[in-house]
């Protein structure tokens, strides 16, 4: 057909929708963003020596949901890759910790990898953590991706550990319950940039509807408050009202600072908020407004803030003084195996590595001095 031609056929968006759906799935199995339903990726995870982790063949499993079933939570996203292989290697420590949420958890790489930990941590073993308490609320808008999250933590060999607790929470829905915000006006519900609100609204009701068999609770606001001392998440800044109501919900959410005495010091570590954020170009913004929600809680202190590349970060890594194969710590092995991961997992873009942002805030109180804590 000459492009003569072309340019005279009448664009029917009603026509068209469908062939780019298509287009756009197919393109999305092509490059293996969009897996079928009922497969799962790998995400090779590692210890602090190197060593992989014990479960899940060395890494974690995730299964991703359609683009029309769960929109952009389908997908495993850099941001939280990043974030869970430095969780796993005590980069960023969590396993002090006790009772965690998961805010958009998505795919769920976060929240299996703080499960894990939380499973390795109690007395070794990973079949039964019931009596410490343990627990990984992960959360997010769709049943589906709930649904999602179900096999996941089967597949992980995490399900019976009784430590997952997979919870639908609609921050906005949570937020005006709880009276964070005045009214809607004041922060309004976002306008998604890639389905509009009906379309959003049409997932979580199929999804609702593929899920009716299982029983899957909502986050009750009344018993939530101050209910955790592990707020995660990963690539949750997507829209600037997210920015505004994020930090008053982690506010809301999390525990009041541990006990102090001189002699005992503290009994339990500081209860911690730690993201992990894209730094895309187009959203500036939402990250600008998101530090400056945060800079407004005062007894949420900001105590670390990292930009790297996933690869970057690798690098960083096996050249740190003790992890080179040179010093004898590490084998040829675990050399080999982190440097085909960096190849596997190559974020390249036309400007370079895709650059992420991870921030560690702890709550601490008015009268808790940092050198107490550091001394």
């Amino acid at each position: 057909m000459s492009t003569e031609r072309w340019l005279d056929i009448p664009l029917d968006a009603a026509k068209w929708e469908p062939v780019m759906e298509l287009a756009y799935d197919m393109l999305a199995l092509l490059d293996g963003s969009c897996l079928p339903e009922h497969s799962y990726k790998h995400i090779a995870l590692w210890n602090g020596d190197g060593s992989r982790i014990t479960k899940g063949d060395g890494g974690i499993y995730v299964q991703e949901v359609g683009f029309e079933q769960a929109d952009i939570g389908g997908e495993t996203w850099g941001s939280s890759v990043l974030l869970a292989r430095r969780m796993a290697r005590k980069a960023v420590d969590v396993s002090g910790h006790r009772r965690c949420i998961e805010l958009g958890c998505g795919t769920g790489l976060v929240g299996f990898t703080v499960a894990h930990i939380f499973a390795e941590s109690a007395d070794g073993c990973l079949n039964d953590t019931d009596k410490d308490g343990k627990t990984v609320v992960m959360t997010d808008y769709l049943p589906t991706i709930m649904k999602a999250v179900d096999a996941g933590a089967q597949k992980n060999g995490l399900l019976e550990t009784g430590i997952i607790k997979p919870m639908l929470l609609d921050w906005f829905e949570i937020a005006e319950q709880a009276r964070l915000i005045k009214d809607r006006e004041h922060v309004p519900i976002p306008q998604t940039h890639y389905l509009d609100g009906a379309q959003i609204d049409n997932l979580a009701a199929n999804s609702a509807n593929d899920y009716a068999s299982t029983d899957v609770a909502r986050l009750d606001p009344v018993n939530s408050k101050g209910s955790f001392d592990l707020v995660v998440a990963a690539d949750i800044l997507y829209e600037i009202e997210h920015c505004l109501v994020i930090p008053r919900l982690v506010d809301f959410l999390l525990a009041p600072p541990p006990s102090y005495n001189a002699c005992n010091r503290y009994s339990e570590p500081a209860s911690k908020f730690i993201v992990t954020v894209s730094l895309r170009k187009t959203h500036w913004a939402e990250v600008a407004a998101f530090e400056a929600e945060m800079a407004k809680i005062p007894d949420l202190v900001l105590v670390s803030r990292e930009d790297s590349s996933i690869c970057g970060d690798l690098a960083r890594w096996m050249k740190a003084p003790g992890n080179t194969h040179a010093s004898n710590e590490w084998s040829a092995d675990m050399c080999a195996d982190v440097q085909r991961a960096m190849e596997q997992d190559g974020d390249e873009t036309n400007d370079g590595p895709k650059q992420y942002r991870t921030y560690v805030f702890e709550r601490r109180s008015s009268s808790d001095q940092l050198e107490k804590r550091h001394p």
